[in-house]
């Protein structure tokens, strides 16, 4: 038998994976085996699965020819169209062979097709088989014997074989699809049981607390999740009713929760979807123990149930709360409110997150020994007049002795409590039975005051209750501490600005891009009201203004600033400063004219003659020397006179030294007079002077030293009383040549000189020689 084309499919289960197919394969052998009827099964697509017997003819005849192999494949194919809806198909093959097929169904499905066939109902028409050899040139001997084989059967009687096939088959593939249901039936149950345990899992491990109720209000179920997040159980809750009083003891609060949820329950009766809309809300809950929680609940209505799911969001609220809290107070703050109203509205956040406490501020004295109020909302005004100046102290009360300790203060019950004996009428007659303070400590560990909660009956603080009053004493801490800050800023900055505006130093403060933005009256003084005159002089104080903003390192400069009655002289100081629009500078300049002039007074003492005011000697070869240097490189004549007063021994002897010393002042004014402006005049010592010449031959040298005896000689000293005195010098004159090639210093020149002098000396004084 030829694979038949696919006419179906399926999505059932497939034929084998119901029955084994080597075992069908074997019960079909048996049967052919028995019968001689060749038989074969066929897959819903037509894929043949087994067979068993194939006669001669078809194998060695039918299918070898190409015409009578199409008969057979055209008869196949008719015969597995009616297997599709008939219980038995038969089909005489064109080929002269009857085939029989009927569909194997299980429960509805079409799992596979039995064939029976290649036979005959009565002995074969020989001549008709033998017209067919010779038609298709078949060997005709060999193929009548072939179709001699095929067996005869009648009609009933293969249909019946062929039906009772069928049931083996069929008994075959049920049992085995009992037993496949079964097994999945049992890994079901398994799965079940697995996922119920896990659902239990679940629901045990779940942070939501679970309970329904039916549409009467009847509280039905309550899971211990529920009962571990609130505390109730189901006796505890037996309605609706007893569960609002018991979670919303404030009746106005518990009115709008029952309002919402009956106008939901309602809108829910009566909608004809299949799905509900949840309700969900989110409130503060009182639990079994007294304490309150944040709660968010969902509500969804199925089956004529309220399925209640409710999620513990407390610590997630609270903080969220804090957050609003602190920063709503730091904006207070930042708007520079007073501290009353900012701890005011601090005490009112407070308060808001339960409404059974009471909370006050109390800040320490300036002294540090008495509390004063500062907020307290919500305590009466007799309450807080009485407890206002207090005298802290271990045993005044919660508040007093936590400010005196600085330690937290947990009085359970004020009726009982030894801290609160002198205030416990006041106490009751406010209406308080517990108070918890909590000292306000400073960034460096200094009491500013307490932050107290109070409660209408005994009350012990939990885990959050401490955590609560903790914050809130933080908080106070730093609006309390910013306020102090501040004010100790503006006190601050009026003492700076009085400081900038009346001290003796020029002040200036500058942007970043180095514009003054402000200025002392002495620097106003110095710079502003002359700018024209001092332009020059700041361009480079404003080089370095600009140098420290853009490198933030400190630099001083001096500068020269004319004013009317001469020049002053200012040592800045600058430095990097930040301002609001970024870095900037601040220049501090400080008066140095007068150490200036200090300066150049000892600098001009110990470069001149204390009692001519000419240089001196230690000056005069300083200059000496540069000037040799000078002459030496580009070949120019150096002069040099030397003198020496006649006789001035006697003048001394005779008139005193006073009168000496006047002597040599008038000697050094009238030298002073007569020299050029290009010489150096100075006093070597004693009586002694000398004169260095740039740029001037011997010649020449020799006449300046001639006027110069001649000035002295004319000068007279006048001693009082119509008396006076003249003096005269001897000069010796030497001159070097630098082209000569010799060395030379200042002392050679003063040596030859002063030899010339001598020789002037003992030739009669009061003349010039030149060496």
């Amino acid at each position: 038998m030829k694979k038949i084309p696919a006419i179906s499919s399926s999505d059932y289960y497939r034929i084998e994976e119901l029955i084994d197919i080597t075992s069908i394969t074997e019960i079909l052998e048996s049967y052919y085996q028995a019968t001689g009827i060749p038989n074969g099964l066929v897959g819903p697509e037509g894929e043949l699965l087994t067979q068993a017997g194939w006669i001669d003819a078809c194998t060695h005849f039918h299918r070898g020819n190409d015409e009578t192999n199409r008969r057979c494949v055209e008869s196949n194919c008719e015969l597995l169209e009616q297997a599709q809806s008939n219980k038995v198909s038969v089909s005489l093959c064109k080929n002269g062979l009857y085939d029989y097929a009927t569909p194997i169904i299980i429960e509805g499905h079409h799992l596979a097709t039995l064939f029976m066939g290649q036979l005959l109902h009565e002995p074969a028409d020989l001549k008709y088989f033998e017209q067919q050899a010779e038609t298709f040139s078949y060997d005709k001997r060999a193929y009548i014997d072939a179709i001699k084989q095929a067996s005869v059967i009648p009609k009933d009687l293969i249909e019946k074989q062929l039906d009772h096939m069928v049931q083996v088959t069929t008994v075959l593939a049920e049992n085995a699809l009992s037993v496949i249901r079964e097994q999945h039936l049992q890994q079901a149950l398994k799965h079940s049981k697995k996922q119920r345990f896990e659902m239990k899992e679940l629901l045990d491990n779940s942070p939501a607390g679970i309970s329904w109720c039916d549409d009467a209000g009847n509280v039905e179920y309550i899971y211990h999740t529920f009962t571990r997040m609130l505390g109730y159980t189901l006796k505890d809750l037996p309605n609706l009713e007893t569960w609002y009083e018991k979670a919303y003891p404030d009746p106005d609060v518990r009115n709008k929760i029952i309002t919402h949820r009956k106008n939901w329950v309602a809108k829910q009766t009566s909608s004809d979807s299949i799905f509900s809309q949840p309700y969900t809300d989110e409130s503060t809950l009182h639990c079994k123990d007294g304490t309150t929680r944040r709660i968010v609940s969902q509500i969804s209505y199925i089956n004529n149930k309220q399925l209640y799911y409710c999620t513990d969001v407390t610590e997630k609220w609270r903080s969220e709360q804090r957050n609003l809290t602190r920063n709503r107070m730091m904006e207070r703050v930042a708007k520079e409110d007073k501290l009353n109203s900012i701890l005011h509205q601090l005490i009112t956040d407070i308060e808001a997150d339960d409404p059974a406490i009471r909370c006050s501020v109390l800040l320490l004295d300036t002294e540090g020994k008495h509390l004063l109020n500062c907020a307290a909302p919500r305590l009466p005004d007799f309450y807080n007049a009485a407890i206002n100046g207090v005298e802290i102290g271990e045993g005044v009360g919660s508040c007093g002795t936590a400010a005196y300790l600085g330690k937290r203060v947990i009085v359970d019950d004020i009726t009982t409590h030894p801290y609160w004996e002198p205030y416990r009428e006041l106490a009751a007659s406010a209406g308080l039975r517990s108070c918890w303070s909590e000292p306000i400590i400073s960034s460096t560990n200094k009491v500013l005051g307490t932050f107290a909660i109070y409660h209408e009956t005994p009350s012990t603080p939990s885990a959050d209750d401490i955590e609560q009053i903790c914050f809130a004493a933080n908080l106070a801490s730093i609006a309390i501490e910013n306020l102090k800050n501040r004010e100790e800023l503006i006190r601050s900055e009026q003492a700076y600005r009085s400081l900038a505006e009346n001290a003796p130093d020029a002040i200036a403060r500058y942007d970043r891009e180095g514009q003054l933005i402000y200025t002392n009256p002495n620097f106003a003084a110095l710079f502003t009201n002359n700018r024209s005159e001092n332009d020059d002089c700041l361009a480079h104080y404003h080089t370095v203004i600009n140098r420290v903003i853009s490198t933030g390192i400190p630099q001083q400069v001096e500068i020269q600033v004319p004013t009317a009655s001469g020049h002053c002289y200012l040592m800045f100081n600058i430095v990097s400063e930040e301002n609001e629009d970024g870095t900037g500078a601040l220049a501090i300049g400080r008066d140095i004219t007068l150490h200036r002039e200090m300066e150049q007074k000892l600098e001009k003492q110990a470069r001149s003659d204390f009692l001519t005011q000419l240089i001196n000697r230690r000056h005069f070869f300083e200059l000496a020397n540069r000037e040799m240097m000078v002459a030496s490189r580009y070949h120019n004549p150096l002069s040099l006179i030397m003198f020496d007063l006649d006789h001035f021994k006697q003048v001394n002897d005779t008139y005193g030294h006073g009168i000496g010393d006047l002597v040599l002042q008038k000697v050094a004014d009238v030298s002073q007079a007569t020299v050029r402006a290009t010489d150096i005049l100075a006093r070597l010592g004693g009586e002694e002077f000398v004169v260095l010449m740039v740029q001037t031959n011997n010649n020449e040298a020799c006449q300046s030293a001639e006027r110069l005896r001649q000035a002295i000689n004319g000068a007279t000293i006048s001693l009082g009383s119509n008396e006076e005195i003249s003096v005269t010098a001897s000069f010796g004159v030497t001159t070097i040549q630098f082209d000569t090639g010799s060395s030379h210093s200042i002392n050679h020149m003063i040596s030859d000189a002063d030899n010339a002098m001598y020789r002037a000396k003992q030739e009669g004084r009061n003349r010039v020689v030149c060496s």
